[in-house]
């Protein structure tokens, strides 16, 4: 959830950014869900929407009902396919109480308005969200197998294409079995990570290697861009997500929660790029600058025609909009969509 939106350009240059509009704003909170070719996936409440910051054109795409409930722990990331031309949301969600609610991934196509659940053998509670590379989102987390809070991670990506999560190859471990990551980005057109290069016994960190895969897709091809060792108050458990490299060589990063910072990896200096009335809780996402107009999937004509679901309802503009709804309303599921995997999948995210 955010109060204020701000920008930070490549001059670290930070500026206000206007809000996107909101039908309802009585009604929840917005929160940034993923980025995609300049657009911004936004959640208030239980509705997706896209918005164009630069355009400040915004539509909603999607609905779901679960995302009504607080107690689901949920990482988000947003993909486009340029084959079929459409946007797609991918979630894993995590209930607090998992005999309840459970834990599963599922995948939103905007056009076809439904959600399909997707194969995901991974601890949901390590997921990390990363970025948007060669159509591929990226995430990382540990294997279900492992129990262990420090487990090794493992970098996945979905293909929009294909509707699945693949795995993709990492670098030889930094120490012991597997490396402990704290973020994943795009630099220099390369994805990025960043691991811990103290021991895991400990749970303070004072250097971390960010590595780049120069070539996507090839284990040989990831070497390391540089090494920081003068890192405040970070521990196993934070995140630290390079964002991208200003034009005087910083590369920004986002620190837990909290704040950015501007590492110069010449010198090893630091310093933290201020934000203004920043609360206690940070959210940063990289997105570029586009005239790109996010899809119009009906959705208002379908409010207006009775077609909406609960949530859409809910969310209605005016109290007479609502009102028109209402009494032509009927019940209506989003239609949902169970996979099934085969055991080719699972190979695929277990070499």
């Amino acid at each position: 959830m955010f109060s204020s939106l701000y920008s930070i350009d490549e001059d670290c240059c930070v500026k206000r950014v206007p809000k996107p509009n909101q039908k309802n704003p009585s009604h929840g909170d917005v929160e940034i869900s993923g980025s995609c070719n300049g657009l911004i996936l936004i959640r208030v409440h239980d509705d997706l929407f896209l918005w164009n910051p630069l355009t400040r054109c915004s539509k909603k795409v999607l609905g779901y009902e679960d995302l009504h409930d607080e107690d689901y722990y949920i990482v988000s990331g947003l993909c486009f396919d340029s084959l079929s031309n459409e946007y797609k949301v991918v979630m894993a969600l995590s209930h607090l109480t998992p005999s309840y609610g459970g834990e599963f991934a599922v995948v939103g196509n905007f056009q076809s308005k439904t959600w399909t659940e997707v194969h995901f053998p991974y601890r949901f509670s390590s997921v990390n969200s990363g970025p948007v590379l060669n159509e591929n989102l990226h995430w990382f987390a540990s294997k279900k197998s492992s129990d262990h809070f420090l487990a090794p991670h493992e970098i996945v990506y979905f293909n929009p294409r294909m509707n699945k999560f693949k795995k993709l190859p990492m670098p030889q471990p930094k120490i012991g079995d597997g490396d402990i990551l704290f973020g994943l980005g795009v630099l220099e057109g390369c994805l990025c990570m960043v691991r811990c290069c103290d021991e895991h016994s400990s749970h303070h960190v004072g250097i971390v290697e960010v590595l780049a895969m120069k070539e996507y897709g090839k284990q040989e091809s990831w070497i390391t861009m540089f090494i920081l060792s003068n890192i405040p108050n970070i521990n196993i458990y934070d995140e630290l997500v390079p964002l991208c490299f200003a034009k005087n060589g910083e590369v920004l990063m986002k620190v837990a929660m909290d704040h950015i910072r501007a590492y110069n990896p010449i010198d090893n200096s630091q310093r933290k790029v201020r934000i203004p009335n920043k609360r206690n809780y940070l959210n940063a996402i990289v997105y570029e600058e586009s005239l790109v107009t996010p899809p119009d999937n009906n959705w208002e004509e379908e409010e207006l025609r009775g077609e909406a679901t609960y949530v859409e309802t809910w969310l209605s503009g005016s109290w007479r909009k609502i009102k028109k709804v209402r009494d032509h309303w009927k019940y209506g599921e989003l239609s949902f969509i169970k996979e099934e995997h085969t055991e080719s999948d699972s190979e695929e995210l277990s070499m």
